[in-house]
């Protein structure tokens, strides 16, 4: 699918990128399909490049590019074994409908673990 763009043909050419992560990088925008950070703004980001198994393999989820996303680390360790396909309200799904899902879900899971960064913080300042 996204083998025929530049992008994909030129991280090849590098000999440093195997097919998967590269048609990965130009499906995704070489961003975090969870939150969008840009896994080339620095070598920290780039270094936390990961792939991740939309459906867990654990649970079912197949090896292959239909149930694969691009993700920072933090998202794929917040994610971990979390399957989106049990929180589907439709019949037919898309994989940009377990993003969705999962998006959503790594969001609230944050947000839930800011508030505890800032609980800690006024705890240690006291």
């Amino acid at each position: 699918m996204y083998k025929d763009t530049k992008e994909f043909k030129v991280l090849m050419e590098t000999g440093h990128w195997g097919p998967i992560e590269a048609e990965l990088g130009v499906e995704f925008g070489f961003k975090c399909a969870y939150c969008d950070k840009d896994m080339f703004e620095s070598v920290d980001s780039y270094k936390e490049w990961q792939t991740d198994h939309i459906i867990p393999s654990s649970k079912g989820g197949a090896d292959e590019l239909r149930n694969y996303a691009l993700s920072c680390r933090t998202c794929n360790f917040i994610k971990s074994t979390w399957n989106p396909k049990d929180h589907v309200v439709i019949e037919k799904y898309s994989k940009t409908d377990l993003i969705a899902i999962s998006r959503e879900y790594i969001t609230n899971k944050r947000a839930e673990t800011q508030k505890e960064i800032e609980l800690y913080k006024k705890l240690i300042k006291k």
